[in-house]
């Protein structure tokens, strides 16, 4: 059963507020509320930062924490927390006899009730826009805030038991969507969209079946439905890095680039994943692209082992692109560690290095005219050599 340990999560942030002597965190980023928590709803948009539907929880260095939602949140909050010892309040965005709108102000008389008002709190400001930030500070008039030294986020990069087996499942997901697609389009006479259907009903219906039978859900707080779009480009479109799936007809030679990487798999885990299939030959030149896209993702996995710089393994990704002559095709960092969203983008990585039980995909890619070489996997970092978690053929598919 996929059961996570939030409590204990809760717990291992206290301890690190009091060794950094911080009296509480306002924890806003949507997969840091999720990891603490188990709550998510649509608290990734944007407007659920600011004060009309603001969700956030403030964890104290010691005591009961609290989850502030808005009133259209409310009960799935209540669904999504259910057992773990958290005081849940709400804030109603229009004007009604005794219900609260000053969000902030529920977060201000909590940190006054525990006492913490003289006390540093630390908040995810880099997270915020300025608005957002405005808004808050404004709330919290008196309140000594401090930047967020990402605790949270560090916890998050080193998986659990747990947490390993959601994403070694979410990795045979992606391999067996990638197969039903790379089906779709031997049958021929598809557009990319529909190409796409049919690899994400495959995909809905099985996450589905894993809730139903490794997870408690009593409540139907999960949903196997995930809100991101597939990339997927053809054609004349393998320029564009992040294409998503249009209506355009996958024509007979057509080279398919598939990428997951936006797709949320079971629980709503994310799998770095992308292949190219060709429904032609391969030219000598697309064939050198190849070849050089490999070395730079073999260089890069020799490096995957714990203590490795994170920012060194991009770095090395980059040279070898560049040294092909493949330097203007380049558009995006080699990789990045992956949870319920990305972590750490390991160009990013600057001085941050790998640790066991992180997860990490590695992307060597290359977008132009015509064509599209990338191949992009997911690894568990081991303490020996990393473990594949998505287990298709590293490299061109050809039809």
């Amino acid at each position: 059963m996929y059961i996570f340990d939030h409590k204990k999560r809760i717990m291992r942030l206290q301890e690190s507020l009091k060794a950094a002597g911080t009296g509480a965190a306002i924890v806003i980023l949507p997969s840091n509320i999720r990891y603490l928590t188990g709550f998510w709803g649509y608290a990734a948009r944007a407007e659920y930062y600011e004060p009309r539907r603001l969700t956030c929880v403030v964890i104290p260095k010691n005591g009961r924490p609290l989850l502030v939602v808005p009133k259209i949140e409310r009960t799935f909050a209540q669904a999504a927390v259910a057992g773990l010892d958290l005081r849940i309040e709400h804030h109603c965005e229009v004007t009604i006899e005794g219900e609260r709108k000053d969000a902030w102000g529920i977060v201000r008389d909590f940190i006054v009730e525990n006492g913490l008002q003289n006390e540093p709190v630390s908040v995810e400001k880099a997270d915020l826009t300025n608005r957002a930030y405005a808004a808050l500070v404004d709330g919290l008039e008196g309140i000594r805030l401090v930047e967020s030294d990402r605790e949270v986020e560090r916890h998050r990069s080193v998986k659990d038991a747990t947490e390993v087996e959601v994403h070694r499942a979410s990795g045979h997901l992606a391999a067996r969507m990638f197969d039903v697609e790379v089906e779709a389009i031997k049958e021929g006479g598809h557009r990319e969209y529909e190409v796409a259907m049919k690899g994400w009903a495959h995909t809905v219906k099985a996450c589905a079946a894993c809730i139903d039978s490794e997870t408690p859900n009593h409540d139907h707080v999960d949903s196997p439905i995930g809100m991101s779009a597939q990339l997927l480009t053809s054609g004349s479109r393998l320029n564009r890095a992040h294409g998503t799936a249009s209506t355009k007809m996958i024509e007979p030679n057509d080279i398919v680039a598939i990428d997951f990487c936006r797709v949320p798999f079971l629980l709503g885990f994310r799998t770095g994943f992308g292949r190219i299939v060709a429904q032609r030959p391969l030219s000598s030149t697309e064939q050198d692209i190849n070849a050089a896209v490999r070395k730079s993702y073999d260089a890069a996995l020799d490096m995957c082992r714990p203590g490795a710089v994170a920012s060194d393994i991009n770095q090395v990704v980059t040279d070898t692109l560049v040294d092909a002559g493949l330097g203007p095709y380049i558009v995006h960092s080699c990789g990045r560690t992956f949870g319920v969203e990305t972590e750490m983008k390991l160009a990013e990585g600057v001085g941050g290095s790998l640790k066991a039980d992180m997860i990490v995909s590695i992307e060597p890619s290359v977008y132009m005219d015509g064509y599209q070489s990338r191949i992009e996997s997911t690894f568990r970092i081991t303490d020996g050599a990393p473990e594949l978690l998505t287990p298709i053929h590293e490299g061109v598919v050809q039809l």
